[in-house]
C-alpha cells in the first residue's frame, strides 16, 4: 500500500434492511486494510454538538493526512464535508476515494443524453471531487462516464455480505439439513433440488426467498405467481400491505441482518427485483436496478443459494460471469427459466461465490486496484 487510508465516519446502525448492514461491511473491509476512521460525534448527539465534526475534520486532515495518503468517503455524504476535503487536498496533496452507496439524484428518472438536473449536477460534482470512484458495477460506470464523471472508476461488481465463521458454519449446517430432510417442495425454505429442474406441479414447488424493505416492493401485491412457485418474504411490511399479498406469498416477519441469512439459506432461489410492475420492471426503483448493486443479491449468494435477477440489472454481469443464477426479462418467465436450469450447477456456483462475499473479497479487490497501483 502506498499510504494510509483515512475514512469519513458514517453514523450507521442496524436498520433491519440493507441500509445498515451494507455500509457496516464496507467499514469492516476498510478496517481489515488498516484504514483509520476519522472520529465524529455519535448519532445520538445534539445538532450543535454534531457541528463540531467540521472543525475536527479540518484539523485532523491538516495535521495527519499526507501526500501519499487517501481519504475515503461514500455518497450520499454532506456536501460541506466534501467541499472541505477538496480544499484541504489542495494544501496537503492527498488523494480522495469516493465509494458509491446510493445515487439519490440519479435514482428516479435519469435518461442518458438528457440535460442533467440541478440535483444530478450536484451529485456528479460529489463524484468528480475524488480522483478515484468505486462504482457499483459496469453499468453504473458506463452511465456515469456518459453523464460527465471524470474520475478514475473501478467497478466493485457486487456488495459483499460479511459473516463470522460461526455464522457461515450455521448456514452450511442448516442448508444441508434442510435439503437432506425433505428436498424441494416440502415446505417454506426446504430447498434441495438436484440435477435438471422440472418446474410446475409435476416437479414440486420451488421456494423463492425475497428479503428487504417490502413496503417499497410494490410489485409483490401486483404480480401473478406462476404455478409451482411460492414466495417466502422477510422484512418490513405494514399490516395493510400484508393483506394485499398473493396467496402464494408467505410473510415470515422482520429479522436482523445476522438472522436473515439463516432464514433464506434453505430456499431454492433468491429473487432480486423491484418496481411497481406486475410482470416487467417498471418505475424509478425498478429502473435503478440498471445501475446499482442490490444488497439482496449479496445476501442470497452469501447464504449459498442461487439468484434470479433482471437481465438488464447492473448485477447481471456478475451473475452471468459466475454462473450463479438465472437472468429473466419478466416475472412471467420464472417457471420456464427454472425448468430449463441445471439447478445443481447453479447451487454449486453460488456456494463457490459465498465464501468470498463473506470475507469482503470484492471490495478488497477493488480497493487494492486503487491503493496498490
Amino acid at each position: 500500500m502506498n499510504g494510509r487510508i483515512y475514512v469519513l465516519n458514517q453514523r450507521r446502525e442496524e436498520t433491519f434492511d440493507a441500509a445498515g448492514k451494507a455500509m457496516q461491511d464496507v467499514f469492516s473491509v476498510l478496517r481489515d486494510r488498516g484504514a483509520n476512521v476519522i472520529w465524529s460525534m455519535p448519532k445520538s448527539s445534539k445538532k450543535f454538538l454534531k457541528a463540531l465534526d467540521l472543525p475536527y475534520l479540518l484539523f485532523f486532515l491538516l495535521f495527519c493526512a499526507g501526500k501519499r495518503d487517501y481519504v475515503f468517503y461514500s455518497i450520499p455524504e454532506s456536501r460541506i464535508k466534501i467541499r472541505l476535503l477538496e480544499w484541504v487536498k489542495r494544501v496537503k496533496g492527498f488523494q480522495m476515494i469516493c465509494f458509491i452507496n446510493d445515487l439519490n439524484a440519479f435514482r428516479y428518472g435519469y435518461r442518458a443524453g438528457e440535460a442533467l438536473s440541478r440535483e444530478e449536477q450536484a451529485e456528479l460534482s460529489d463524484l468528480n471531487a475524488a480522483e478515484h470512484v468505486l462504482a457499483p458495477n459496469a453499468g453504473s460506470e458506463e452511465m456515469l462516464r456518459a453523464a460527465g464523471c471524470r474520475s478514475h472508476m473501478v467497478a466493485v461488481g457486487v456488495w459483499d455480505y460479511r459473516m463470522s465463521g460461526a455464522q457461515a458454519a450455521q448456514i452450511e449446517q442448516r442448508s444441508q439439513t434442510g435439503r437432506q430432510v425433505g428436498g424441494r417442495g416440502t415446505g417454506a425454505g426446504s430447498g434441495g433440488v438436484c440435477g435438471k429442474a422440472e418446474g410446475g406441479e409435476a416437479g414440486g414447488t420451488f421456494h423463492i426467498a425475497f428479503a428487504g424493505n417490502l413496503n417499497k416492493s410494490e410489485f409483490l401485491a401486483a404480480m401473478e405467481v406462476p404455478a409451482g412457485v411460492r414466495f417466502d418474504l422477510w422484512g418490513r411490511l405494514d399490516e395493510e400491505r400484508q393483506k394485499m399479498l398473493p396467496e402464494a406469498c408467505e410473510y415470515h416477519g422482520l429479522l436482523s441482518s445476522e438472522e436473515v441469512p439463516l432464514a433464506v439459506c434453505t430456499a431454492d432461489f433468491g429473487l432480486v427485483w423491484d418496481g411497481t410492475g406486475c410482470d416487467e420492471i417498471e418505475g424509478g426503483l425498478g429502473e435503478y436496478l440498471r445501475y446499482n448493486n442490490s444488497h439482496k443479491c449479496a445476501l442470497y449468494l452469501a447464504a449459498g443459494i442461487p439468484v434470479i435477477v433482471w437481465s438488464h440489472a447492473g448485477m447481471a454481469h456478475f451473475v452471468r460471469d459466475h454462473h450463479c443464477g438465472i437472468l429473466i426479462e419478466r416475472l412471467g418467465e420464472l417457471s420456464g427459466a427454472i425448468a430449463e436450469a441445471d439447478y445443481e450447477e447453479l447451487l454449486m456456483a453460488a456456494r463457490k461465490v459465498a465464501p468470498r462475499l463473506r470475507e469482503g473479497y470484492y471490495l478488497k479487490r477493488a480497493l487494492d486496484a486503487i491503493v496498490t497501483e
